[in-house]
């Protein structure tokens, strides 16, 4: 069986467990609160991955798609902190788990940890099995306590705060992808110098990049009422690609066009602007 297999059935079962939680749980929150809850606990993990596993190289995902082990880690970074921990979270809020089941939780995904180490489909570096307790167990504290104050406090800074991880979600998520699909990739000379790797130099520009473009998404769609301020973000994405495609910052590949880069990052946007206008109303 392919490696990569094993990464996306541990995803699938995630997932599946995540929308039957949801489905049993439906009266108790809505789906848009769910789905807005899923995706800022996410991105929670997607944060901590970019510092301990991009900057820190502190394990390596055997994924097998590749000969880099970077792409390897790519994909299987996209696979499991896009499924794993945001679905835990997702069933710890809806069945209200207390500290058993977070500890229950949290003993699953050694366990599985442990699994993929000995089957080779995946190996510490300087990581430990304790390292990875701690992790869990303040992951599912803070996600929850997130929760409860952003189920609450619907408006101001808490707002503010959870708009901005959807924010850069929606706006991140298809640069891993085209980069591992060939389409595309970002090059800075010394960035590259410093982490010299193809794939690794590139994440971490867009991923940098990407947090700082959603400051100025948050500001302009969640924080100024005036909807005529919801056209900066388009206009800011369209400037920035095209400033950065006439620097050689941004490389498009043969076969794919700048074009279908602008509407992705358009489309996104969009997409973050119904998730803000809709999800999570001020009571």
């Amino acid at each position: 069986m392919s490696n990569v297999i094993w990464y996306a059935s541990l995803a699938g079962i995630s997932m599946g467990i995540a929308a039957y939680a949801i489905y049993m749980k439906r009266d108790k929150y809505q789906f848009s609160t769910y789905m807005v809850f899923y995706l800022f606990s996410a991105t929670i993990t997607w944060m901590g991955e970019f510092i301990v596993l991009g900057l820190f190289n502190s394990y390596a995902y055997k994924t097998g798609i590749s000969q880099n082990p970077w792409a390897q880690n790519l994909l299987g970074h996209l696979l499991l902190n896009t499924s794993m921990f945001p679905a835990a979270a997702t069933v710890m809020i809806a069945y209200s788990l207390k500290s058993g089941g977070i500890v229950l939780t949290t003993a699953l995904f050694l366990l599985s940890e442990y699994i993929f180490d000995k089957l080779g489909l995946y190996e510490q570096h300087w990581w430990n099995y304790y390292m990875s307790f701690f992790n869990v167990i303040a992951f599912m504290l803070i996600s929850r306590k997130w929760f409860s104050k952003m189920y609450k406090e619907r408006r101001g800074l808490t707002r503010a705060v959870t708009y901005f991880f959807i924010a850069f979600i929606c706006i991140h998520f298809p640069s891993p992808i085209l980069l591992l699909a060939g389409k595309q990739h970002y090059k800075l000379s010394f960035i590259r110098n410093i982490f010299d790797d193809y794939y690794l130099s590139s994440v971490i520009f867009s991923f940098t990049y990407h947090l700082v473009l959603c400051l100025i998404f948050v500001y302009f769609v969640c924080i100024l009422k005036k909807c005529y301020w919801k056209i900066v973000p388009f206009i800011t994405c369209i400037t920035i690609l095209t400033i950065f495609k006439k620097m050689n910052i941004l490389i498009i590949h043969d076969g794919w066009k700048f074009i279908y880069t602008i509407l992705l990052q358009q489309i996104s946007i969009a997409i973050f602007i119904l998730i803000e206008k809709f999800t999570l109303k001020p009571d």
